[in-house]
């Protein structure tokens, strides 16, 4: 039951709940993109720099910017969880910038959402797995 109850943890409307914590980060993410997209240096992955292996968030960035400008095919081969990032970036930035009332409505069917599905810590240990298979070089990146 424990382990039920841990999978079904809403993870991501939590994250919604607390507004300034979700518009620091989407203004990190906007800002790293933007750098991204201008083809400038951005934060560099702190895992990579020290461990001198790719996180498994390394290429979202660039995968992002690819699907912004259309170019699906190479964003997927840059990494596959592109586009469900940027839809979690999408509804976000939406729920962030709702009044309160359609906000807490907004967030609790998310919550309802998460509890029924389990999706937040299904897309994590997908991911996971995902991080584990481009590290054993089964799928080759960008």
């Amino acid at each position: 039951m424990k382990l039920r109850q841990a999978w079904f943890t809403p993870l991501f409307s939590t994250l919604l709940q607390e507004r300034r914590v979700a518009l620091v980060l989407l203004g990190a993410g906007a800002l790293q993109l933007g750098l991204s997209l201008l083809g400038l240096p951005g934060w560099a992955c702190p895992i990579k720099t020290v461990l001198g292996i790719p996180c498994p968030g390394c290429g979202l960035t660039r995968a992002i910017g690819e699907l912004l400008s259309g170019d699906w095919r190479h964003a997927l081969s840059t990494h596959a969880f592109a586009p469900i990032f940027l839809l979690a970036g999408a509804i976000l930035l939406v729920v962030t910038l709702l009044p309160k009332a359609q906000r807490t409505a907004a967030i609790s069917a998310i919550s309802a959402f998460e509890k029924r599905t389990g999706i937040s810590t299904l897309v994590l240990i997908s991911l996971l797995v995902y991080w584990c298979i481009r590290l054993s070089g089964l799928v080759q990146v960008g």
